[in-house]
């Protein structure tokens, strides 16, 4: 019910459009089949949440490597990739690391709650 499952559920009910790839499906599988989720969330629910992003997405086959920005886990480099190749708006997360870099190539590095601001909705 919290600000990030609100932006899945907008998600999920067409409002807005997400941005994927091999790699970024990849990574989410990492996170959250054998994360938080995984433990809060039964495996038919992430693996359905997992499916969607495989055929729900706005899919980008190849992404471009990004030059220049240095993070720590590889994984959200190529997260930046997908995002900047496929034209995305916003990256939305909490890892701290990450939004210390706020943005790249046009796309901004926000909280979920910050999203909720820039679209103009409470969160």
């Amino acid at each position: 019910g919290g600000r990030s499952t609100r932006i899945v559920d907008a998600w999920l009910a067409g409002e807005i459009e997400v941005v994927a790839s091999e790699a970024t499906v990849r990574e989410a599988e990492a996170v959250l089949g054998g994360g938080w989720l995984g433990r809060m969330r039964s495996h038919e629910d992430v693996s359905s949440l997992l499916d969607a992003l495989r055929t729900r997405t706005v899919w980008v086959d190849a992404p471009e490597p990004v030059a220049g920005l240095r993070m720590k886990d590889a994984g959200d480099v190529r997260m930046v990739e997908t995002a900047v190749t496929g034209g995305a708006s916003h990256i939305v997360t909490t890892d701290r690391e990450f939004l210390s870099h706020r943005g790249y190539g046009g796309v901004e590095f926000v909280t979920p709650g910050e999203w909720w601001r820039v679209m103009g909705q409470a969160g």
